[in-house]
């Protein structure tokens, strides 16, 4: 037993020191990158998803399999790739095949199967490369400035839009990459899989509910942009600062809220009622 556990944590420290330099990496763009700032919390939500699973997880009957050292090879493989290639999101994927390398080679695959889902979960700590996210933005961008402009014009404001510039009476907002709603995006995402997960939802509901973090994400963020139109339009200091930050907490936690009455209404509707 005693071997079992040395082997254990020196698999875990030998993991730790090939992957330092994707923690130190990773740490910076959740300090830096305002789309990633939730990914500090993912390896909390890690953890947590394995302490709610913990006792299902004791009652298996698993050995160490083979896979174990065939997954930290391509861990290692992943890590030199992406540090030759310069591609920080395939070096910090080798965390994954590292994690799920050790798992199989001490407890075995049944445990590998019954955590893959806390797993594939830190996946969401991992920033996106820079051409897909900019891909993503882009769009996010056009769609927030047109979205928020005909929501102004549908609350009788004067708005003249040019491409991603809102012109208003007393101000011109310009929807920024920081403003196309990409972040809240990543966040919403990374909870709808979550709720899925936490309400045990499967199949088509599962997918549709987290796919509904995609439009209300999209709205939230036109809702937000239309609010400083507003605010702007009577004031322009109040399009700034405080109030712009304020807002964007106001318009997340909105989208939050809608999310988890969404789930609460597939979970009522997949109720089978009682027959008399």
């Amino acid at each position: 037993m005693r071997t079992d556990r040395l082997f254990l944590a020196i698999a875990v420290g030998a993991a730790c020191l090939l992957s330092w330099q994707n923690f130190r990496k990773l740490w910076d763009d959740w300090m830096t990158l305002p789309a990633y700032s939730h990914g500090i919390l993912v390896p909390l939500v890690f953890g947590l998803l394995l302490y709610v699973e913990r006792d299902r997880l004791r009652t298996l009957h698993d050995s160490p399999s083979g896979w174990g050292i065939v997954l930290t090879i391509l861990g290692i493989l992943c890590l030199a790739t992406g540090t030759v290639s310069g591609l920080y999101y395939i070096q910090q994927v080798s965390i994954l095949f590292l994690v799920a390398g050790i798992v199989a080679g001490y407890w075995g695959l049944e445990t590998l199967n019954a955590t893959r889902f806390p797993i594939l979960y830190l996946l969401f700590m991992i920033p996106l490369p820079y051409l897909v996210f900019n891909a993503i933005a882009l769009p996010l961008q056009m769609l927030a400035a047109r979205g928020s402009a005909r929501l102004l014009e549908f609350l009788q404001i004067p708005v003249y839009r040019e491409g991603n510039i809102i012109n208003l009476p007393h101000i011109s907002l310009g929807i920024v990459k920081a403003c196309s709603g990409i972040q809240s995006l990543v966040s919403l995402l990374a909870i709808s899989v979550l709720l899925t997960r936490l309400g045990h939802l499967k199949g088509v509901p599962a997918i549709l509910f987290t796919l509904s973090a995609i439009p209300i994400a999209v709205v939230a963020n036109m809702i937000r942009i239309a609010g400083a139109g507003i605010l702007g339009s009577m004031n322009p200091d109040l399009a700034e600062g405080f109030f712009h930050l304020f807002s964007g907490w106001v318009v997340f936690v909105f989208a939050f809220l809608s999310l988890i009455l969404e789930i609460r209404l597939f979970q009522r509707f997949r109720r089978i009622p009682d027959v008399a």
